[in-house]
């Protein structure tokens, strides 16, 4: 029986050229293909005809991602050969480091946004205002029109613009790419401008201005803001919000949802309650003391809250009820480096973290079990790494 998504005519001529070329049958050839790592069934690839037509099947990719879910993470680099500068994104293993794919960009000085999509999106660049979203797959690269929206067009004349917080995420429905972005002006006391750009096969990119938050948020280089499921989480910027009103309603570890589907605020999500206590501490302790310690972080789909106060354990807050706004503890690890500003990017099966250490650009795997600690690769920059859900064999021709 031919593999599902194989028409019988197909698979006919698929026997006959595999018996010209192995006397391997397709069935079996499906089979033994299957059970191969995705270097090896690239390199199979350029056997023959039949081989190739089986390994870049669409029933076999998807059947070898769902075998071989692989650890993949991408990252930004910046190349100085005697004066020609490169740039692109990294495509690596972690379960070996080696770097699977180079995509070449024009996009220079950008970063990669902290993102768990089979796309990436890479922020800042040659402009603050700047949003590339790129397809390993094929390389290409998606850029807006105009770098804003048309009801926002009068910022640009009016001084200072910075993007202070960005978030890029798929929704679930309708497997639509958003963008959803905060500007401001960098003053503490003005609301920020909210523009969002759906990216999808309707036409050319561009920016809309829709509501934005009544309450300041954290900015997006220190990780605090995270898409899961279609939902956008900002954490709260207590410091700023302390010093009005405001500040008496809000305590530390609030967060302001934000669903991409319908392109509306969320109300208001508490954070855990002894994250929150730290507001009693204020009057000891300035504001950027308590706020440090926390970010907002997805391990296999929960949302975590990461406590990390210096000289104490980390501490790991999953979001257990969203609309009760419960939250579990669920790991307390005293870690090694507290300077490096350990930050948690992945959850493995084997009960191991991988986190990104922010002061040495280290990404190390943290054995819950055994307490021990591994390098895995170091990265030219901690701010510039998402995970790549994508699978290496729709990077057609692309492994190094």
């Amino acid at each position: 029986m031919a593999p599902p998504g194989t028409s019988r005519r197909r698979g006919r001529r698929g026997r006959r050229a595999a018996g010209r070329c192995a006397g391997l049958p397709l069935d079996a050839l499906f089979e033994i293909m299957l059970r191969l790592p995705a270097r090896d069934v690239c390199r199979l690839r350029a056997v023959c005809r039949s081989w190739r037509a089986v390994a870049s099947d669409r029933a076999f990719v998807d059947a070898h991602a769902s075998r071989h879910p692989g650890l993949y993470v991408a990252a930004s680099f910046s190349d100085d050969d005697g004066g020609d500068e490169s740039c692109g994104v990294d495509i690596v293993d972690l379960s070996s480091g080696d770097i699977v794919k180079t995509i070449y960009t024009d996009v220079s000085g950008s970063r990669v946004q902290r993102t768990r999509l089979d796309l990436v999106c890479l922020v800042e660049g040659p402009s603050p205002l700047d949003v590339t979203m790129l397809d390993p797959v094929t390389g290409a690269t998606y850029i807006p029109a105009k770098s804003i929206s048309a009801d926002d067009e009068d910022l640009l004349s009016s001084g200072r613009l910075i993007m202070e917080s960005c978030a890029f995420g798929k929704v679930p429905s309708t497997g639509e790419y958003k963008v959803v972005r905060l500007l401001g002006s960098g003053n503490p006391c003005e609301l920020y401008e909210c523009e969002i750009m759906t990216m999808n096969s309707a036409g050319a990119l561009q920016w809309r201005a829709i509501q934005g938050p009544q309450l300041p948020v954290c900015s997006s280089n220190n990780m605090r803001s995270v898409v899961i499921n279609g939902v956008a989480y900002f954490l709260l910027d207590y410091s700023r919000l302390y010093c009005s009103n405001d500040g008496l309603l809000i305590r530390p570890g609030n967060i302001v949802p934000f669903d991409l589907e319908t392109e509306e605020w969320m109300g208001i999500l508490n954070g855990p309650k002894p994250v929150a206590r730290g507001r009693d501490m204020i009057v000891v302790s300035s504001t950027l003391e308590i706020m440090e310690p926390l970010s907002l972080a997805d391990l296999n789909g929960s949302l975590v809250m990461v406590h990390d106060v210096y000289g104490s354990p980390m501490d790991l807050w999953f979001l257990s009820d969203l609309e009760q706004g419960l939250w579990v503890k669920k790991y307390s690890i005293d870690f090694e480096y507290y300077n490096n500003n350990a930050y948690p990017l992945l959850l493995l099966d084997d009960e191991k973290i991988v986190f990104l250490l922010r002061g040495t650009n280290i990404l190390q795997s943290y054995d819950l079990k055994d307490d021990t600690y591994t390098d895995i690769l170091v990265v030219p920059d901690f701010r510039s790494v998402g995970i790549y859900t994508g699978d290496l064999l729709s990077l057609e021709g692309g492994l190094n």
